[in-house]
């Protein structure tokens, strides 16, 4: 009968991937920062549809909540609806016009007949649509499947407003005023009589009584066919982007800003901007007692005391535009293009505005160090926060230029750059500023770094400089950039990278000489640069995110499930990298999915009496820990490390029992996959006596197909493990001779059992 020992016993190290119920990781997106850039938005009773930078949002709870509504339409802005519900249109910049019968779940598109993509308005009168594009206006008579250019009237002026009521119908363009039509835009008369500024920008109607918005020159009234300027209370040459009329009142939307309310008909208005927190209103709807405001940025606020103040109303709507990313702690700062500032303390599962004192939401960067944050600008020049980004207060005393891009600290002096002011610094934790900008050739910054000691600044169109005295002057380190607009410098160590908007540079010499290394990525448009460990990612505009493990000499994308390519900006904490795009928020990624802990494949065998030894290697560039029970029959040489490394296993006891011990560990990493293995050390046996084991031949070894068995007394049995110790194959015997055929079994190691009266014997054969 078979044995229960062997006689050569072995530990046996058995790995056992471990393998997510989960589809293979890959970008998601974060739950924000909620709001983005909206150019319209379109009512029906409750129901809200808003067009934005990135599609088309709906509401139906009058905008407590968004979901997006996108199936079939294209990533592109929209910036203008129109609504007979179910049929929805939306018409895009570049793409023409999209129609969902469906209440906006499914969309196609509608451009049979449109000569010019570029759609700029869209409207209602009875039962047809009109279009207003950079092309004049087209006319839908079908429930817009063909589309009829109008000859007369606007002709081909750029239409960027269209108001009707019945069959009455007003086009607002932009150069040749305003057109009216009384038959649903059949035929059209010029209505310009005392319009001063023919740059119509946006209309509402009430009655027969037209008010048009204008660009730079505030609001008329129309009447008949005579326009007045309405303009008192309204700031000098402003800009009306967006005009509603609600039953308390007209609202007026301009940029920069903010709202304006006049209750006397356009006789005197009002500015009306409590808790607004961007002034760039882009679009005006009124329903159900409230009245909606979309904004550049910050997303959509409404009102429901005739704006005496305004409420956020963004939940759901990731239309954000991420031009910067801090990650603090187990935090992250996200700065919005118009949006402000958001903190997620979650990995973006939740996100909070952080505005409070901050008068200009477009931010271009941030910096901490030590318990201060700052934030750079376009427009207001720098805040601080001192509580964590809870209240913010401007630090702009000598800050020439308000529109900084950039914010560094060298030794507890701060540097900031700025779009044409160039560089300033600050000695006392941004309390005082001064221009340094002593051999600079172009003031237009874009980015700065610091390594080893050094300054590094980034310029549009002049290449790199560096300071090395602590910004007294500057010098020209572009030595084999073929690119001098650069977006971004960052250093690792002593390495420096550069993304301009043809590739990647790397300098390893603190920016003498600089070589491309864009083999991967050629020629793009690189915006961001981070690092984790020895490996460089990328981020490239309209091409997604990247990754060196080989500095910078190759690349590889990193783009499954990122369905926004124009990635602004990549950071990095522990667990996670993270994308900032221009209209869909902030995407995550787990480091796990792109780092992988890997073994060498091969089975670590081991004597089984006390001193054997067995190494296991490790190929990963994460750091790793080794975690599980250790028994007192077996001891390892470490525990951890950063990298490639070697784990080597040393047996302290024999197994006398006939049972199997197992010891289980796990390689723990938080940026990689876990691996799980087992340490097994199998039970003892009877002694094949030597002159017997040593007359037992297996051959050929390595072998391709048959192995052959020759022993000088019969085989009870043999078993064929493969090299992770399952049971591949069990043949009975009572043979001498034997033949088994294991053409059929993977090339690799297997491991034979063979079973005899006086005990088992094990032997590694290979096959090739």
């Amino acid at each position: 009968m078979c044995c229960a020992g062997v006689m050569k016993r072995e530990l046996l190290l058995i790995f056992l991937l471990f393998t997510s119920i989960f589809a293979r990781a890959q970008w998601r997106q974060t739950e924000g920062p909620c709001g983005g850039t909206v150019y319209t938005v379109a009512t029906d009773g409750l129901k809200l549809i808003a067009g934005t930078s990135a599609g088309v949002y709906y509401s139906g709870d009058e905008g407590l909540n968004w979901v997006a509504m996108n199936k079939g339409l294209p990533a592109v802005p929209v910036y203008s609806l129109a609504v007979m519900w179910p049929v929805i249109l939306a018409g895009t910049y570049g793409r023409g016009v999209y129609l969902s019968s469906d209440g906006g779940n499914t969309w196609s598109s509608s451009g049979n007949g449109l000569t010019n993509l570029n759609i700029h308005s869209l409207a209602v009168s009875g039962t047809k649509f009109l279009a207003g594009t950079d092309d004049g206006i087209f006319i839908s008579a079908d429930g817009a499947n063909n589309w009829d250019q109008v000859i007369t009237g606007p002709g081909s002026a750029k239409v960027y407003a269209i108001a009707a009521t019945g069959s009455s119908v007003y086009a607002g363009t932009y150069g040749a005023g305003i057109f009216h039509s009384q038959d649903a835009g059949a035929h059209w008369a010029l209505m310009n009589a005392g319009l001063t500024n023919l740059n119509i920008l946006s209309l509402a109607v009430t009655g027969d009584t037209v008010f048009a918005g204008t660009d730079g020159s505030g609001v008329f009234q129309g009447s008949g066919n005579t326009w007045t300027e309405l303009n008192t209370g309204l700031p000098g040459q402003a800009i009306v982007n967006s005009l509603t009329i609600s039953p308390n009142g007209i609202f007026a939307g301009t940029s920069g800003q903010g709202i304006f309310r006049s209750t006397g008909n356009g006789g005197t208005w009002t500015p009306v901007n409590q808790y607004l927190t961007n002034f760039t209103i882009d679009c005006l709807a009124t329903t159900g007692g409230k009245v909606f405001a979309g904004s550049d940025g910050g997303g959509i606020f409404y009102t429901t005391n005739q704006g005496e103040n305004w409420i956020a109303a963004n939940q759901g709507m990731v239309n954000t535009a991420i031009r910067s990313l801090l990650i603090s702690g187990a935090g992250m700062y996200a700065g919005a293009w118009g949006g402000g500032i958001s903190f997620s303390a979650s990995n973006g599962y939740n996100w909070q505005s952080m505005n409070n004192g901050i008068s200009c939401p477009y931010i271009s960067g941030m910096l901490k160090t030590g318990n201060l944050l700052f934030a750079c600008s376009m427009g207001s020049g720098i805040f601080i926060s001192g509580d964590n980004g809870n209240k913010w207060n401007p630090l702009n005393n000598g800050l020439t230029n308000p529109y900084t891009s950039s914010l560094v600290n060298l030794d507890g002096n701060l540097f900031a750059g700025t779009q044409g002011g160039g560089i300033f610094s600050s000695p006392d934790t941004g309390k005082h500023w001064s221009a340094s900008n002593n051999g600079l050739t172009i003031l237009k910054i874009t980015t700065l770094a610091t390594s080893g000691g050094r300054i590094f600044s980034g310029t549009w169109g002049a290449g790199v400089f560096f300071s090395d005295n602590d910004g007294n002057s500057w010098q020209s380190c572009s030595a084999g950039l073929n690119c001098n607009q650069i977006n971004a410098i960052s250093a690792n160590g002593m390495e420096l990278f550069a993304g301009t908007t043809s590739g990647v540079y790397r300098s390893s010499d603190q920016g003498l000489t600089w070589s491309n290394v864009s083999i991967g990525l050629p020629g793009y448009n690189v915006s961001s640069i981070a690092f984790c460990l020895e490996s460089v990612f990328a981020a490239a505009e309209g091409h997604g995110v990247f990754i060196s493990t080989n500095h910078g000499e190759r690349w590889e994308s990193l783009n499954e499930g990122l369905p926004d390519s124009s990635i602004h900006v990549i950071a990095l904490n522990n667990m996670n990298i993270f994308a900032g795009t221009p209209g869909n928020g902030v995407w995550i990624r787990p480091l796990s999915d792109i780092f992988t802990m890997k073994t060498d494949p091969d089975t670590l065998v081991l004597d089984w009496d006390a001193g054997s030894t067995g190494p296991l290697f490790i190929e990963t560039s994460v750091e790793w820990s080794l975690q599980g029970y250790m028994p007192n029959w077996l001891s390892v040489g470490k525990t951890g490390g950063t990298g490639n490394d070697s784990l080597v296993f040393r047996s302290l006891k024999a197994n006398a029992t006939s049972a199997r011990r197992d010891a289980v560990f796990y390689l723990f990493s938080p940026k990689a996959k876990n691996i799980s293995f087992t340490v097994s050390q199998r039970g003892k046996s009877e002694v094949v006596a030597d002159h017997i084991a040593f007359k037992i031949r297996v051959f050929p070894n390595p072998a391709s197909g048959i192995v052959n068995i020759k022993s000088p007394i019969p085989v009870e049995s043999i078993m064929i493990y493969d090299k992770v110790g399952r049971l591949i194959r069990k043949i009975q015997s009572r043979e001498t001779t034997i033949g088994i055929d294991l053409s059929g079994e993977r090339r690799g190691i297997y491991y034979l059992s063979i079973c005899l009266k006086e005990g088992m014997i094990n032997y590694k054969i290979i096959l090739m």
